[in-house]
């Protein structure tokens, strides 16, 4: 293993600071013999302590060494978390992918785009009633899904919680005095494995709390909820989503269904129908999944990102910002075209200043 500190000279430690020797140099000498008294034989000044006729500079503070280890030297850092976790192993069979994302979804997100319309008002969908939507639109099969699934196993993360207990977590600063890096070294190796082993105790009691709550949340919906994580996407009512990659994350869309826009003549274009989305991992910004064309969209491509000026997309996974950040996209393509101002990347009419990449001529009613 590499060593943090790659050096072969010896260092002071006090106060929990590392302090490196100051090499001879005459402007350094004249600057040190007014900030400290050569009558005494050490004297702290904050900065410089002097020591058997040497003098020493602080430097960093050791622990705040430690805690950016991960920053300062990833590979090192790396390394040894990897030497942590291999003596306390999770073993996880697999399983449907289930977290927080599709709850969030399915419960604060669908709701707010599927309203159901009672006089003249639009109320959002209760919980139960979700639920019983889903269950009519999709047809799911009886299946024992806790059992089946190891989302709601703890025991590996217990397990592992107890191997993590065994492990010497105990972090104690150097004592005052010099020296060595091959000490200096060995106390980083220790205090770094101390650190790594107090974040991952952290780290896998949060992961054991978050189930405990989100079992306890769904644990009446289970069937539901798990064929749809199962699954890994649903459309109801032009609102839908579909699962990225093998976790919990996801494009949510909404389809636009077709749409008419005009160009600075007054004559109408027909767009077709497409989804909007927006994905619950950063950046969270409005794209079009199908192969599309729109003033708005650089060429005519599939997933491209919609123009939005002066927007500025959230950096948070949460019900309030993808809600956001999909009507954003949405009104865009529907009503942000302005045939006077032509806004974006194209225009639907041809004007001669511009150089025409995308035609829209076959839109046009």
């Amino acid at each position: 293993m590499r060593r943090l500190i790659e050096s072969d000279i010896d260092f002071l430690v006090e106060s929990g600071f590392l302090y490196l020797p100051l090499l001879f140099d005459p402007a350094i000498e004249r600057e040190i013999q007014g900030t400290i008294d050569p009558s005494k034989p050490s004297e702290t000044t904050g900065y410089l302590i002097e020591i058997d006729g040497k003098h020493f500079a602080k430097t960093l503070n050791l622990s705040s060494l430690v805690a950016n280890c991960e920053k300062i030297n990833k590979s090192l850092y790396d390394q040894k978390r990897s030497t942590v976790l291999q003596k306390v192993p999770i073993k996880l069979d697999g399983g449907t992918p289930f977290g927080w994302k599709l709850i969030t979804i399915i419960f604060e997100i669908m709701p707010y785009f599927i309203k159901k319309n009672r006089g003249f008002k639009r109320k959002k969908f209760g919980r139960q009633e979700i639920l019983k939507l889903i269950a009519e639109k999709v047809d799911i099969p009886l299946k024992n899904y806790e059992r089946s699934n190891t989302f709601f196993d703890l025991r590996p993360f217990q397990g592992a919680l107890k191997e993590l207990d065994k492990l010497d977590a105990t972090f104690v600063l150097p004592q005052d005095g010099m020296i060595s890096s091959l000490e200096l070294n060995n106390w980083l190796y220790k205090a770094l494995e101390a650190q790594i082993i107090t974040e991952e105790r952290t780290r896998l009691e949060a992961e054991v709390l978050k189930r405990e709550q989100l079992i306890d949340a769904v644990k009446e919906d289970l069937d539901i909820l798990l064929y749809v994580a199962e699954k890994g996407s649903l459309e109801i009512n032009g609102f839908g989503f579909v699962r990225v990659g093998k976790g919990d994350d996801y494009l949510i869309y909404k389809r636009s269904g077709e749409y008419t826009l005009k160009d600075y003549y007054g004559r109408s274009y027909l767009f077709p129908d497409c989804r909007v989305a927006v994905p619950t991992f950063n950046p969270l910004k409005p794209v079009v999944i199908e192969k599309y064309k729109h003033p708005f969209l650089y060429a005519h491509d599939s997933g491209q990102e919609i123009c939005l000026t002066g927007f500025q997309p959230p950096q948070e996974f949460s019900a309030r910002n993808i809600i956001q950040v999909l009507e954003e996209g949405f009104n865009a393509l529907l009503h942000g075209y302005d045939a006077r101002r032509r806004r974006g990347y194209h225009s639907l009419d041809d004007p001669r200043q511009y150089v025409k990449t995308v035609e829209f001529d076959d839109y046009r009613i």
